[in-house]
């Protein structure tokens, strides 16, 4: 039966699951597990250089001096006032801690160790190492800088550099206590350079403290010359000033004539409410709009005493007119006399308020011109008071400047006086609280930390070096593999066998019954082969790889025997360039095979060769143009007739990169086996060539991973200690 298998399309790719974003710890381990021998290598290489350096290093060793600063001490005389220096806060201590690293300290203790005859402080004096020059790459580009001569200057600084970097200061917190280290080789040394610049601190600051005090009171006298001249200066004008304006007593003349104004203003208040009623008084007059008679209206002439007198007189003659009418006629003597009298007091009451309204109006003018006068006296005054004040200013300011000119002649005075007195007595605002000790322990090198860090840090690097190394290799190594970076399903993984002698039989290692891993692995590509595509008929297969040595002959050969179990097989030498079916089987060299049948130099029963329970149809002759053959309709005709005579054809073909003749097999194949080496191919090389069988439209049925490390467990997809529970093999092969 011949039937045209259509080429199998690619299996769709796997899509992604939600899971695989997470770190595989499986994954990690094995890569750990993978380059073990390396990373535990690498670690104690690392690890054993650590202790060979840390045992060579010189040790080292730290004495301690503890110092107490004081920030107020008992002055006798405050100069820091002066300079605005304040010995209360933060700032202080802070600038105390730095003065104990400065250079003037430091190079006090190198002149009394004499540090610069130490070869530990004074670099000159050590001996060059071995590789200090090959260090220079300067001199290897002619780059030399030119060298600085070696005078007592230069040598000092570098001696205090040194010593700088050997010395720590540690202030206690919240404390005025501070802690001075000192390191040397020397544990005495070390000792010696912490109580050195405890002392030289407290000699710098005194130092430094009469020195202030000297530069104080130089600065003081100076100024004093210069505060006497202005006193003097100011003195004088204020004298000038008193004769030139003949004050005597400006406070009493001010006094007076504040009192004079005083009253002179009342006064004139006074008069001005006065003249306010008696100008009213005068516009109604003069105004016209008081009528005859109303005159007796006014305020003035109603208060005035003798009007109100006539008034009442005149009160009793109308009453008396009034009851004398009642008893006698208007021509009775009595009626003619009493009319007579009231009408006396009436005349005499109209020239009264005349003569008032007339005095009103010269009440008037009296006032103005009394208001006008006082206004007068009291801008004279005014103007007297004002100068007064402008003079008693003038010599106030005079006066001031007198008295602060001589505070400060004063305060200068006695600061000099005092600073005189006591610029022998010092006072030191620190004081040794605890000496160094000669230490016994050095402090460096610490011995276990760094022989751990480094073991650590080699632990560390190896293992980023096998991961880096794993990320680098992009080569076919698991299952995952195969799906993600091939797009093929995997039929099946065969063991990489660590047994040399199983080498010489490997091609048909299936039938070793000692192999069971092997068997048990072949028999699964051969179930994978058939449930494929139960329901098609897969007779003729294709076996190829990437590159020779992959293990596709072996491949090849061991699944025509697993098929030879299950039908009638035929194993076929397809490779005409370099076969290696015949030898594997021990055919006897020069018999018939493929190229015979081909070149029609032989039929098929010649060329096929039983063996072991399946056909074998070696290469034969190697032909000079097996391309040719391999694409000539004998070939095609050839298969057809295998076909019907067998229920299984293997065809083990040539490699895809090399040559293209596996393109010419695969087009009358049912199946195309692929094997993969694991570890040995990049991916993109394996997926180039796979490109090229699927684009000639091979029917590519899956792929067979093989060398895979039968010991590393969930690795490539498979657990190879599922045959250890099964009983089929003991993990040996």
């Amino acid at each position: 039966m011949n039937t045209e298998s259509k080429p199998s399309s690619p299996p769709s790719r796997p899509q992604a699951l939600p899971g695989d974003d997470i770190i595989d710890l499986r994954q990690i381990f094995h890569v750990l597990n993978s380059h073990r021998w390396a990373i535990a290598g690498f670690t104690a290489a690392v690890t054993l250089v650590a202790i060979l350096v840390v045992f060579s290093m010189t040790p080292t060793y730290q004495a301690t001096a503890t110092l107490q600063i004081e920030q107020e001490q008992a002055k006798v005389v405050s100069i820091e006032e002066i300079y605005g220096i304040e010995g209360g806060n933060d700032s202080y201590l802070n600038t105390q801690f730095e003065v104990l690293k400065s250079r003037g300290v430091l190079e006090k203790v190198v002149n009394k160790l004499n540090l610069l005859n130490n070869p530990e402080f004074n670099t000159t004096l050590q001996e060059a190492s071995w590789y200090a020059g090959l260090l220079n790459w300067r001199g290897w580009f002619g780059l030399e800088t030119p060298q600085e001569g070696d005078d007592a200057a230069i040598i000092m600084r570098d001696t205090i550099n040194v010593l700088s970097s050997h010395v720590s200061i540690e202030p206690v917190r919240k404390t005025q206590i501070v802690k001075i280290h000192a390191e040397s080789e020397n544990p005495q040394l070390a000792a010696k350079i912490a109580n050195a610049i405890a002392n030289a601190y407290i000699e710098s600051y005194m130092e430094s403290k009469l020195a202030l005090t000297l530069n104080a009171t130089d600065w003081m006298q100076g100024r004093l010359g210069e505060l006497s001249e202005k006193l003097k200066v100011a003195e004088q004008e204020l004298q000038d000033y008193r004769e030139e304006e003949q004050l005597i007593d400006i406070e009493g003349v001010l006094t007076v004539s504040s009192n004079e104004l005083k009253a002179l203003t009342e006064s004139l208040v006074q008069v001005r409410n006065k003249l306010t009623v008696s100008e009213n008084i005068y516009k109604q007059i003069r105004s016209g709009h008081l009528r005859k008679g109303d005159n007796q209206t006014l305020q003035a002439v109603l208060q005035h005493p003798l009007i109100q007198d006539l008034k009442q007189d005149e009160s009793k003659l109308e009453r008396q007119v009034l009851e004398l009418s009642r008893r006698y006629g208007p021509k009775h003597p009595k009626m003619i006399s009493a009319r007579s009298e009231l009408e006396s007091i009436g005349e005499n009451l109209n020239m009264q308020i005349s003569n008032i309204v007339e005095g009103v109006e010269r009440e008037y003018e009296i006032d103005k011109a009394n208001e006008k006068s006082l206004q007068a006296a009291v801008n004279v005054v005014k103007a007297k008071v004002q100068e007064i004040n402008r003079k008693q200013f003038r010599l106030r300011a005079l006066e001031r400047e007198v008295q602060t000119n001589k505070d400060l002649y004063d305060a200068f005075f006695k600061r000099i006086q005092e600073t005189s007195a006591t610029s022998d007595l010092q006072t030191a605002n620190a004081r040794v609280v605890d000496k160094a000790f000669v230490p016994e322990i050095p402090v460096k090198p610490k011995k276990k930390l760094i022989v751990g860090i480094a073991a650590l840090l080699g632990l560390m690097i190896s293992c980023g070096i096998a991961f880096l190394l794993e990320m680098l290799n992009n080569t076919i190594r698991t299952t995952r593999d195969v799906e993600d970076k091939l797009n093929l399903p995997v039929l099946g993984v065969l063991p990489k066998l660590t047994d040399k002698s199983l080498l010489d039989h490997v091609f048909n290692l299936f039938n070793d019954k000692s192999q069971h891993a092997f068997g048990e692995a072949v028999r699964t590509i051969r179930t994978s082969i058939n449930l494929t595509a139960m329901d098609q008929q897969h007779r003729l297969f294709a076996v190829t790889s990437t590159v020779p040595g992959e293990g596709k002959s072996s491949t090849a050969s061991n699944l025509a025997l697993a098929l030879g179990q299950l039908g009638k097989t035929l194993l076929v030498d397809c490779d005409l360039r370099r076969p290696v079916v015949g030898k594997n089987f021990q055919i006897k060299g020069g018999s018939a095979g493929l190229a015979n049948l081909l070149a029609g130099t032989a039929n098929v029963n010649d060329a096929v060769h039983k063996l072991e329970g399946i056909d074998v149809i070696p290469c034969g002759l190697v032909p000079p143009n097996p391309q040719e053959l391999l694409a000539s309709e004998r070939f095609s005709t050839l298969l057809k007739k295998l076909r019907e005579h067998y229920d299984y054809v293997v065809l083990d073909c040539p490699p895809v990169q090399n040559v293209s003749d596996v393109l010419m097999v695969s087009r009358h194949c049912d199946g195309l086996v692929y094997v993969v080496e694991a570890g040995r191919m990049q991916s993109s090389a394996v997926s180039t060539a796979v490109g090229r069988l699927l684009q000639a439209r091979a029917p590519v049925t899956g792929a067979v991973l093989n060398k895979i490390n039968p010991k590393a467990k969930d690795t490539y997809g498979y657990n190879q200690g599922y045959y250890d529970s099964t009983g089929y093999y003991s993990g040996a092969s």
